[in-house]
């Protein structure tokens, strides 16, 4: 059997999962291997408003055909229904508002309805915040029913402290709720300790994966990511989807340089199971 990548350091993620797939390739041999994909910025480049980021036929295709070779997840910030309808693929996993709203390949949940006693929360915290965001041109928010994403990659630069402040403000009067961070996005969440690791672990548990005969493959981009990269770290493939001039510290040991890169990549890891690689 062969032995699980060593644990990496922190700062990783400067090799190109392309030009080092037979090393991958190799981590991957005698064990069965699950796949987690974030989307935004993962699978499909970042776009001005969430709805313009569609999957492309190609990107459906290769994950359509991964998904009848080993298990296959989305993992992403976006509502679940939303992203499955983005990517428009059957029969893989579904995690949604960062893994508090997961559905298996059948359609079984298996987040037990965890973020809904955050709802009402939620709900005050959207409608506080649409009210105080109403006259900032270019910034929007959007509901992801576990969670809230506000949107400012339109708004200009002098209104970006206005609308952190805004945030910050409306999470303080909120002990349930937490802020995170995004790419031109604050996100408020519950403040729980739930996060897109957490649900890899659960899909990982679910389906009765166990390392070290089972390795999980991470692919994402953003800084949410980073708590997958984390969970699987010792057992796993993480994958940073960022440019060569993006030295960001990071707890994954590889990355790809763009989503294209990253379409290629899982094109390349079909074409490897196809052949009987990982089972060799």
């Amino acid at each position: 059997m062969t032995t699980p990548p060593s644990k990496p350091a922190r700062g990783q993620g400067t090799d190109n999962a392309l030009a080092c797939f037979d090393d991958i390739a190799a981590a991957l041999k005698g064990r069965s291997p699950a796949l987690f994909l974030d989307y935004d910025g993962t699978l499909v480049p970042l776009a001005r408003r969430p709805e313009l980021a569609v999957a492309t036929p190609r990107l459906r295709d290769t994950v359509a055909r991964l998904s009848t070779l080993m298990p296959v997840a989305v993992v992403s910030g976006r509502g679940r229904e939303d992203v499955s309808q983005m990517l428009g693929v059957d029969g893989i996993a579904y995690a949604g508002s960062h893994g508090f709203d997961i559905r298996d390949a059948s359609g079984a949940d298996l987040s037990g309805d965890i973020g809904a006693p955050y709802r009402p929360a939620l709900e005050a915290a959207a409608s506080a915040l649409a009210d105080r965001l109403a006259p900032i041109a270019g910034a929007f928010l959007e509901d992801k029913t576990y969670s809230i994403a506000i949107h400012y990659r339109e708004a200009a630069p002098d209104t970006h402290d206005v609308i952190r402040a805004a945030v910050d403000e409306e999470v303080a009067r909120r002990d349930t709720l937490k802020r995170t961070g995004g790419k031109m996005i604050h996100e408020l969440r519950p403040d729980l300790d739930w996060d897109k690791g957490t649900a890899v672990l659960r899909v990982m548990e679910t389906l009765g994966l166990t390392p070290p005969d089972a390795v999980p493959v991470y692919i994402g981009d953003d800084e949410t990511d980073e708590d997958a990269f984390r969970a699987i770290r010792d057992s796993g493939i993480g994958i940073k989807v960022a440019d060569a001039g993006d030295d960001a510290a990071t707890l994954a040991r590889y990355r790809l340089g763009t989503p294209a890169e990253v379409t290629t990549f899982l094109g390349r890891l079909a074409d490897y199971l196809e052949m009987g690689g990982a089972s060799a």
